[in-house]
């Protein structure tokens, strides 16, 4: 596996200077939550197992003139493909509400622009555009990579347990998207991890339609970035990813 040739500070730099577009009406607050957003830092990550070879990258960014948390997946070797293939998810900075998803590979780009209530999905194929407008009764979170802050930002102890909503990219139709998730801490442990002996939580994140799973294993410590995660889908478990190193900005 390549080095990924940049240093956190120059990411950091770079990040906070990122623009793009995004709609007038802002997605709702999160008011059911206690988020507690301060506690993010900006991060580099590299990971291993099922997504080796993955960066993501945490950074503040400007979109639409809103202050944004920018997490963004991408190749370590971005020349193993022919143009620019990343999964993004902007985040208010103050609410850790989410404002926009960007999946772009070479077969599709798939967007989510969150307003206060609706959220708007477009998906581009080829030649082809479908659109979908998703009415929201409640206020929803951050899934994809948007769930790393999400989750580094709640107050997780033993035996926390949360219930949230999400709009699903992956699952559903219109307003079968929307779907209500319970997030449970199991256990809290010292465990030896790639970043050494660590104190952490185990986490399960589940929709009440049983359509995924998420297991993860996240740092005890704030913010509460992820170290393992293993993920089902439809019944299908794929290769667990973990977390090789972890550069943070105090």
């Amino acid at each position: 596996m390549k080095n990924a040739g940049f240093s956190l500070a120059t990411l950091l730099l770079v990040g906070a200077n990122f623009a793009a577009v995004g709609g007038a009406d802002f997605a709702s607050e999160n008011t059911s939550l206690l988020l507690n957003a301060k506690q993010i830092r900006a991060a580099m990550i590299l990971w291993g197992g099922g997504a080796a070879g993955t960066v993501e990258t945490i950074t503040p960014a400007l979109l639409d003139g809103r202050k944004t948390w920018r997490i963004t997946h991408y190749s370590q070797d971005p020349t193993e493909t022919r143009i620019s293939d990343y999964d993004l998810y902007d985040l208010d900075q103050e609410t850790l509400a989410p404002i926009r998803s960007v999946r772009n590979t070479e077969e599709y780009r798939l967007e989510l622009v969150f307003r206060r209530n609706e959220v708007t999905l477009r998906k581009i194929t080829g030649e082809n555009t479908s659109i979908e407008r998703i009415p929201l009764a409640t206020a929803v979170q951050a899934e994809g990579p948007g769930l790393d802050v999400f989750v580094a930002g709640l107050p997780l102890q033993s035996g926390y347990k949360a219930r949230y909503a999400i709009v699903d990219r992956w699952g559903g139709h219109d307003k079968g998207r929307v779907k209500t998730i319970t997030l449970t801490v199991i256990r809290k442990s010292i465990e030896h991890t790639p970043l050494g002996r660590r104190e952490i939580y185990e986490i399960l994140i589940q929709p009440e339609d049983d359509s995924f799973r998420i297991k993860e294993k996240v740092l005890a410590e704030s913010p509460h970035y992820p170290l393992r995660v293993e993920y089902t889908r439809e019944g299908k478990t794929f290769p667990a990813s973990e977390v090789l190193s972890l550069a943070s900005r105090p």
